[in-house]
């Protein structure tokens, strides 16, 4: 049960990251315009990704060939993260601006 627990936790992070992406380029695209979409979108291809291999890790620890896989999906995460805060900060900051 712990297994599924973390692969649940691993998807609700990955679509709330995918969410949030979501709904700050439609805030913030106004403001940045273009440069705000693609490091959004990167950034919801990134939640995406995320989401996927949560469910192939799931999938693999409970099967009979389970593996132990390396540090992609954290590093993922919290790239994923730093590009929302990257474009809220500049969104911010145009808005200080003004």
């Amino acid at each position: 049960m712990a297994t599924e627990r973390t692969a649940l936790a691993w998807q609700r992070t990955a679509l709330a990251t995918t969410a949030g992406s979501a709904v700050m380029a439609r805030l913030t695209y106004d403001r940045l315009g273009l440069p705000a979409l693609v490091f959004l979108g990167l950034a919801l291809v990134l939640s995406g990704w995320l989401f996927i291999e949560s469910r192939v890790r799931y999938r693999q620890r409970t099967g009979a060939g389970a593996r132990v896989r390396g540090g992609i999906a954290p590093l993922v995460l919290c790239a994923s993260v730093a590009l929302l805060f990257l474009v809220e900060m500049a969104a911010l900051g145009e808005r200080v601006v003004r």
